[in-house]
């Protein structure tokens, strides 16, 4: 089997990933007050991840299409991140945001993939971005970088406002669970 197969099914999962994430956002909860900075600050460095491996010194991250075998288990890998990451935005309902912000009327969330993880989508991001590297390099490389500097970040913050809207709950669902790898971290 070609592996640039692979390529284009990754490809057409974040493309289905967008679609639902857009269209899943319409009626949730709103924050209460706008974080532009946050929004634009990811989409510039989406938009850098899908440009650096056109520079020259990055070059070396061009190497898909790779091995039928290694490109099916990158194609796998995506897949279960998407499945993690969509099943952990399902379970939050009108409670998930795109930044971190807090929201009116807004629930913790401890159940389905938030019993073990705290943070299952950013999980599941991580997951099927390195898949995505794995198949397709590029820009994927840079974005599997960019977003696990960003979900490291965001973990902090989260649960710095998590702790604050629910004194009483959060520290308790905090020991008992991982940030991001159930039993390690």
């Amino acid at each position: 089997m070609n592996p640039s197969i692979f390529i284009w099914l990754v490809y057409a999962f974040w493309l289905i990933l967008v679609g639902y994430l857009t269209v899943s956002a319409i009626g949730v909860r709103q924050a209460r007050k706008e974080h532009l900075g946050q929004r634009f600050g990811i989409m510039f460095l989406i938009i850098a991840s899908f440009l650096l491996p056109y520079v020259p010194l990055f070059h070396f991250v061009n190497f898909a299409p790779v091995n039928p075998v290694l490109s099916s288990i990158g194609a796998i890998l995506c897949a279960l991140g998407m499945v993690l990451l969509v099943w952990a935005r399902h379970r939050l309902g009108k409670n998930w945001s795109p930044t971190v912000a807090k929201k009116d009327g807004q629930e913790l969330v401890t159940s389905g993939p938030y019993r073990p993880i705290r943070h299952p989508m950013y999980a599941g991001g991580l997951i099927a971005t390195l898949g995505s590297a794995i198949v397709c390099g590029g820009a994927f490389v840079f974005f599997l970088v960019i977003l696990g500097a960003i979900f490291i970040r965001r973990v902090g913050a989260e649960d710095r406002l998590m702790a604050q809207q629910f004194p009483n709950e959060y520290p308790d669902y905090k020991k008992r669970t991982k940030a991001l790898i159930p039993f390690v971290w």
